[in-house]
């Protein structure tokens, strides 16, 4: 038998289950939904079902939506279609001038109209910052050393021809009595000239007035060690002494051309005083269309901060240090999607 205690606690079981089945279906004036509460015993959720539409649905616990989740979905779009002004009908009349009975026409078409010129505010900020960055790579491997008289003048060959224009200029100017161009065809050149890098040159030295005889060349170098050690070479079956000597290379090449030398050169360790300089370009100035663009200069830069970080392991370059801001610069544009351009 049921005692009046038991009795008791299911009655007041069953008249809570019955509220809350009014709050939510509306009953008994309408079944339109079920409900789902906490079994008052087992402290479980369950489900009821309307009798209606005999849909039945567990509990739903509700969960902490994290930031990432709920900012994933709050993408707005909109198509704004900007005008600018079409600059009118324009007019047409007739000059009008005394002792001129037809003047001609007068007026015009009302122009093109305006313009609409459309400012992002992210991308000025990352070109900043893209600036800012390539300046330190620059600043890195540039060396700008202070140029000596020396017994020779040599311009690496590559696809930039102010390379050569720097050589000239300076065996005009009296910093050396020879000249020596060295370089077959390379990375950027190869397929684009039909012609050795060291005969390029030797056209555009001659063409500004450095006098033939003055002019040696190296045509089998591929790469800047080669270039270093034909030179040599070139140099001792001429019969030209060298214990000091200039190369000319472009400006972000200066500090890989030093560590190429110091390892690279045949010559006695030591006898030979190099100074490594450039054209006189800024960062900003140097893209143009023969070289390549802004981005393309990035790229040629990272490629040859990897090598000086990774050839004197390979016995091609002597160690040098990288400097912090330097690294970082180089990891920032890989991060960004730049990649390593040889050069």
């Amino acid at each position: 038998m049921l005692t009046n205690r038991v009795i008791l606690v299911q009655v007041k079981h069953i008249l809570q289950w019955t509220r809350q089945v009014r709050r939510t279906c509306g009953w008994p004036g309408s079944w339109g939904n079920q409900t789902s509460f906490w079994h008052p015993l087992s402290k479980k959720p369950f489900s009821t079902t309307c009798g209606l539409c005999g849909k039945t649905r567990r509990i739903q616990i509700k969960t902490d939506i994290s930031e990432k989740k709920l900012t994933r979905y709050f993408v707005d779009y909109r198509r704004v279609r900007f005008v600018a002004g079409s600059g009118g009908k324009g007019a047409c009349a007739f000059h009008s001038e005394p002792r001129k009975e037809w003047g001609g026409p007068d007026g015009g078409n009302g122009g093109d109209g305006g313009s609409v010129i459309l400012k992002d505010q992210h991308a000025r900020e990352m070109d900043d910052e893209i600036d800012r960055k390539a300046r330190i790579l620059w600043d890195y491997l540039s060396l700008n050393q202070t140029l000596e008289k020396s017994d020779v003048i040599i311009g690496l060959g590559c696809h930039d021809t102010r390379v050569a224009e720097r050589s000239a200029e300076l065996f005009l100017e009296g910093f050396a009595p020879w000249l020596l161009f060295t370089g077959y065809l390379g990375n950027q050149t190869a397929g684009v000239w039909t012609r050795p890098e060291a005969e390029v040159f030797l056209d555009i030295a001659c063409g500004m007035g450095v006098p033939r005889s003055s002019i040696l060349l190296e045509t089998a170098a591929t790469n800047t060690g080669q270039n270093i050690r034909f030179s040599y070479q070139v140099l001792q079956n001429n019969n030209v002494p060298v214990s000091k000597l200039i190369l000319v290379q472009q400006p972000f090449m200066e500090r890989r051309v030093m560590a190429t030398f110091l390892r690279q050169w045949p010559g006695p360790e030591g006898h030979t005083h190099t100074i490594v300089t450039s054209p006189r370009l800024d960062m900003a100035s140097y893209p143009n269309a023969s070289v390549g663009s802004k981005h393309d200069l990035i790229c040629y830069m990272l490629g040859v901060l990897k090598r000086i970080r990774d050839y004197p392991q390979k016995g091609f370059q002597v160690k040098q240090d990288i400097s912090t801001e330097a690294m970082q610069a180089y990891q920032w544009f890989l991060e960004t999607g730049y990649h390593p351009h040889s050069r």
